[in-house]
């Protein structure tokens, strides 16, 4: 296709822009959290939720909802005080059908309360009455309940996390085989399957999730690090949205969700053709408009390779629009393989994400 000089020095100038964008995706933004309580920013990716002295409550929460019909993983670090003889009292991971909620504090760590829930606890203090083993534990608890009468899994005792350490903890929740699994410090440490949106969301499964930590009388500074936060591909279709399309006039970048091609391959299958109607209508009735149209891969096979394919797609996709009577001079397209991931390629949830085509407009220079 061509294009005058000023034409395709906007397009490149555009393209340095690109690839940082869509590489920033990967990071976890304290803006996308709400903090309640003694919730506070603690540097670039951190929280903390409480302060070393008695009765301190706090918790964040995530803004959206999220669907458990999805799989996801995330990873953090949780610093648990320094204090071990007399530190209090933990932290704990919730799912819960409303989101800024904080339940009650001392042994009830925040979750306490909170109906209907799901709740991950690192606690650090002996409950003897809530049948708490002597040492630090993990326990997987549901509707607003610290005590071990009906956990769906622990309590399982773990070392000493009271050592002014940053501890890795990771969830997955694998929405297939409805497997819930945590870990610790790179070590798995429980697991359960459970029909949760059913059994305890009924039959919900948008719900909200947060952290949150509390202390009594004992007490010790509890925070928070958000490493990764690693979502399943949401099904359907993009235009669904009503807040995709003035995102994309404002210049945001849109990953096509239902576009999808034969393993190794340049030809669309069907199931991405009613997006692609969609992509079709919003262009005509943009006229003015230009689009840039990026393949992408996640890393396995070689790099070459991938580079290819992903030219190969995205030319697929131009054809495909022009075939709906876009004009090719209305469209750049460009294959980035695997240099651009918006999520880790260790994971199939990640490299599912990276397997994409990716759509941004503009307005190209007079």
């Amino acid at each position: 296709m061509k294009f005058t000089l000023l034409k395709i020095i906007a397009v490149y100038s555009l393209l340095l822009l690109f690839p940082a964008f869509l590489f920033s995706q990967n990071s976890v933004r304290l803006s996308d959290f709400y903090a309640a309580g003694d919730a506070a920013i603690r540097g670039e990716e951190c929280f903390q939720l409480t302060m070393d002295r008695q009765w301190s409550s706090g918790s964040i929460w995530y803004k959206e909802a999220i669907d458990l019909s999805r799989s996801f993983e995330m990873e953090l670090e949780l610093m648990l005080g320094r204090k071990d003889r007399d530190g209090a009292d933990g932290i704990v991971f919730i799912f819960h059908s409303e989101r800024i909620r904080l339940g009650y504090a001392g042994e009830g760590m925040g979750f306490a309360g909170l109906v209907p829930s799901i709740g991950i606890e690192v606690d650090t203090w002996e409950n003897g009455h809530l049948l708490d083993p002597s040492e630090d534990h993990i326990a997987i608890l549901k509707n607003g309940s610290v005590a071990h009468f009906n956990n769906l899994a622990g309590p399982v005792k773990i070392q000493n996390v009271e050592d002014g350490r940053n501890h890795k903890f990771k969830i997955n929740w694998d929405a297939t085989t409805q497997e819930m699994s945590i870990y610790l410090d790179g070590s798995k440490r429980l697991s359960v399957r459970e029909d949760i949106v059913r059994n305890i969301f009924r039959g919900k499964s948008e719900v909200y999730w947060g952290i949150s930590s509390a202390t009594g009388r004992w007490n010790n500074n509890h925070e928070v690090c958000l490493k990764k936060l690693e979502f399943d591909i949401p099904v359907g279709n993009l235009f669904d949205d009503p807040r995709v399309k003035p995102k994309l006039l404002k210049g945001e970048i849109g990953n096509l969700r239902s576009v999808s091609f034969p393993s190794g391959r340049s030809n669309i299958l069907p199931t991405s053709f009613e997006e692609l109607d969609q992509l079709a209508i919003f262009l005509k009735q943009n006229p003015d408009l230009t689009i840039e149209i990026g393949g992408h891969t996640d890393s396995s096979g070689d790099r070459e390779t991938n580079r290819k394919i992903s030219q190969l797609r995205a030319d697929a996709v131009a054809q495909y629009l022009r075939r709906k009577g876009i004009p090719l001079k209305r469209m750049y397209t460009r294959g980035y393989g695997e240099d651009f991931p918006i999520a880790s390629n260790a994971t199939e949830i990640g490299r599912k994400r990276n397997r994409r085509v990716a759509i941004r407009v503009f307005k190209p220079l007079p």
